[in-house]
């Protein structure tokens, strides 16, 4: 992805409302059955979660790997990802 993608990617992510809330449970089956058919129809899928601000880039990671997705943006408590093409 170059400047002129991410940049666009970051816009809309701007707009975008949230798709899904991340609870306690965490990444859950059903949870990632969920994000996967936001995934399908966006490309691109925005979370909210309550972790603290030291367990944020564990999830990240997570969900990069479990979704096979790429980090646009993050802003406080708000996580938004785009599909990679592959």
């Amino acid at each position: 992805m170059n400047g002129r993608e991410g940049r666009n990617l970051k816009s809309l992510a701007k707009t975008r409302s949230i798709d899904l809330k991340i609870g306690k449970k965490g990444l859950t089956d059903t949870f990632l059955v969920e994000a996967n058919k936001v995934l399908t129809k966006d490309s691109m899928i925005k979370f909210s979660h309550s972790l603290i601000k030291a367990e944020r880039n564990e999830l990240i990671t997570k969900i990069e790997d479990k979704l096979s997705v790429n980090l646009i943006e993050k802003v406080g408590r708000t996580l938004t990802f785009h599909k990679t093409s592959s």
